[in-house]
């Protein structure tokens, strides 16, 4: 074969997560991607072309290419090229991002394309490490494999971020920084109930400043989105789900069902029972493509 491709698949992330070896001695190759995966090419040896709407680029070794997923990309490579190509879902990425100050300047850098031809010998040998051990991981599926892949991916972003050459932090991060990674941060973290005191001391400000940045970009303070995004999943688990509302509130990061059935009545006027009799038959006539930020 031209091009041994790799393709494990396994529980979470094993799922999704392809790693595919680039081996082609005698003819050309090419990939395509349909956007639904970020796209990591590490190219050892060998040339191509790199085409994804309206960008196109030769490609010459040694070179590392960063594609976000949204775009459709086609990568043609000359006979000879050697190298490896990791297609990453957006879930992993989102989960493998820095939860610190660095959160949101990592997510600004992996949105973007990124060619780097210049490779320095420390990071080439980082990136290889990071795709062979992900490799290993994905085919020998052992205890605690989920847990390596998404340290592996979170290493391979920071390398991917070190390579587009980041800006050096001023010490006074911007407010729209600092609330998109209070919002990152709230996504990773919905279950461990932290309070405002713990997302500002993660991202690296202060109290205060956090509360001005998050009220200045979503209307509402730090402890009030918490809250919403908590009722906004308990609210999608009561309806399209069969769990018990004791396993709903223990899926929330609840440890006393009886609390979460006062802080949902709380909010909901409503407690988790009745509201699930009330809306389910609605969210069925409503079908699955259905926001729940709104309910009711």
């Amino acid at each position: 074969m031209v091009l041994l491709t790799e393709f494990f698949e396994g529980d979470m992330d094993r799922k999704t997560i392809q790693a595919e070896r680039i081996r082609s001695p005698l003819t050309n190759t090419e990939f395509h991607t349909s956007g639904d995966r970020a796209v990591l090419l590490l190219l050892l040896a060998g040339r191509g072309t790199f085409l994804s709407e309206e960008v196109e680029r030769e490609i010459v070794a040694p070179c590392l290419i960063w594609a976000p997923s949204g775009w459709t990309t086609q990568i043609a490579l000359s006979a000879g090229a050697r190298g490896s190509i990791l297609r990453l879902p957006e879930r992993t990425i989102a989960r493998a991002l820095p939860t610190d100050a660095l959160s949101a300047h990592v997510r600004e850098v992996v949105s973007r394309r990124i060619f780097k031809s210049d490779l320095e010998d420390a990071l080439l040998a980082s990136v290889t490490t990071m795709f062979d051990r992900i490799e290993t991981e994905l085919r020998e599926d052992r205890a605690g494999a989920d847990t390596v892949l998404n340290h592996c991916v979170a290493l391979l972003l920071l390398d991917v971020w070190r390579a587009a050459g980041p800006v050096r932090q001023s010490p006074e991060q911007q407010p729209d920084r600092i609330s998109d990674s209070f919002v990152t941060l709230v996504e990773l973290h919905l279950q461990n109930h932290w309070t405002t005191e713990e997302y500002a001391s993660r991202i690296g400000v202060t109290r205060d400043r956090l509360n001005t940045a998050v009220k200045r970009a979503l209307g509402v303070a730090p402890h009030q989105h918490i809250q919403r995004r908590l009722m906004e999943e308990a609210k999608a688990l009561l309806v399209t789900t069969n769990l018990q509302v004791s396993e709903v509130a223990y899926r929330l990061g609840f440890n006393d069902a009886a609390y979460f059935g006062r802080f949902f009545r709380r909010h909901e006027k409503l407690p988790p029972a009745q509201f699930r009799r009330t809306f389910t038959p609605v969210y069925r006539e409503m079908g699955e493509d259905v926001s729940f930020a709104d309910w009711p």
